[in-house]
């Protein structure tokens, strides 16, 4: 039992910034969801660039274990890239995909409550799998930024700044324990329980 806690633990500072992280992205639906209500226009390209992205997947219609895994791989890419951002200096470039992802996020929310269709349904057709592909995501944000604040601090040459390279393997552990696992689990969860549920609600 313990080998198996001690598998799938996370570095003490991995773990703040997730918890940081997680934070930040909640903050930032809700920030989303209430400049979706206030200003719509201000959300309309984040909407718009999710309407794109989701209508090239449908374009090649996939269907059953085809969609899961063209949602798992989508998924897994885009985490790996949020995680890889952080290897450059200074800029913290996985807070942006992090932003975008949560103001998206909220914005869709918003659009649901104008439109009529209610934040029951919206609720219905992002939470059953959104509880793991969120946490997935924040941790490959957290991952990536954890890795930006090593290189920073080395090219910095601060005091007590940690490896690049033992950094990015413990990222890269993360990503292959925890990340993977769970965007796997999404797409799963995406491809054959929510629409079930989301059904209901229309």
């Amino acid at each position: 039992m313990r080998d198996i806690k001690a598998f799938f633990a996370l570095p003490p500072r991995l773990w703040e910034q997730f918890r940081v992280t997680a934070l930040a992205l909640a903050v930032l639906i809700c920030v989303g969801y209430a400049v979706g209500l206030a200003r719509p226009e201000a959300i309309e390209p984040l909407l718009a660039l999710f309407v794109a992205s989701a209508g090239d997947l449908i374009a090649q219609e996939p269907s059953g274990a085809v969609l899961m895994w063209a949602i798992f791989a989508n998924n897994l890419t885009a985490m790996f890239s949020a995680m890889l951002a952080g290897l450059v200096p200074f800029l913290r470039l996985p807070a942006l995909e992090l932003g975008m992802n949560a103001l998206l996020l909220g914005g869709l929310a918003a659009y649901y409550r104008q439109n009529g269709l209610g934040l029951a349904s919206f609720l219905a057709g992002t939470l059953p799998h959104g509880i793991t592909e969120l946490s997935a995501l924040a941790l490959a944000c957290a991952s990536g930024l954890y890795l930006c604040r090593a290189v920073s601090g080395r090219l910095l040459k601060r005091e007590g700044a940690p490896s690049v390279r033992r950094t990015f393997g413990e990222c890269v552990r993360a990503y292959v324990r925890w990340i993977l696992p769970l965007a796997l689990v999404s797409a799963a969860i995406e491809t054959y329980v929510t629409p079930l549920i989301f059904e209901r609600f229309l």
